[in-house]
């Protein structure tokens, strides 16, 4: 379950598939059937996947369809050079994604009680990354921002 303060405010939404056939043209690349099922089912919900559950999904709502595991990990680069997905949360060393387009940028609180996930944004936050990595010369391309801990509910059981 994920809970989106209202401070996260949706943008305008483009196409994805629009965004992702550019991309294919400006890359010289091959805009196929199979990435664009990936596509639609990455934007069919909202909120966090991994690719295990991405793929259940395809194969399940298009049997007819031989994509291999192989080819979203194949295509998650491009995606994610196209702006439309990125890395996001990780538990136990397993990586999840969110798709990013018609979304501002936040980060996590993430419960290891329930599970449940709070977005958030503080420019405070994104203020003191962009002070270090000036500081330290650094250009940072994104970041990953999790909070571990226990939401209020599971603080009660756990007192």
């Amino acid at each position: 379950m994920i809970l989106r303060y209202s401070c996260i405010k949706e943008l305008t939404m483009e196409n994805p598939k629009t965004v992702f056939k550019e991309y294919c043209k400006k890359n010289g690349m091959r805009y196929t059937p199979e990435r664009e099922v990936i596509i639609e089912e990455m934007y069919r919900k909202d909120g966090h996947f991994d690719i295990d559950n991405l793929f259940l999904r395809i194969r399940k709502r298009h049997p007819e369809m031989k994509l291999a595991k192989g080819s979203i990990y194949r295509t998650l680069p491009h995606l994610i050079r196209a702006g439309l997905i990125r890395e996001s949360l990780m538990d136990d060393g397993h990586v999840c994604y969110e798709h990013t387009l018609g979304h501002q940028h936040h980060d996590h609180l993430k419960c290891v009680g329930c599970g449940k996930i709070f977005e958030f944004y503080d420019q405070e936050i994104d203020k003191a990354q962009k002070n270090v990595c000036d500081k330290l010369k650094f250009n940072m391309l994104w970041h990953i921002h999790v909070i571990g801990g226990y939401c209020s509910k599971c603080q009660k059981k756990i007192e």
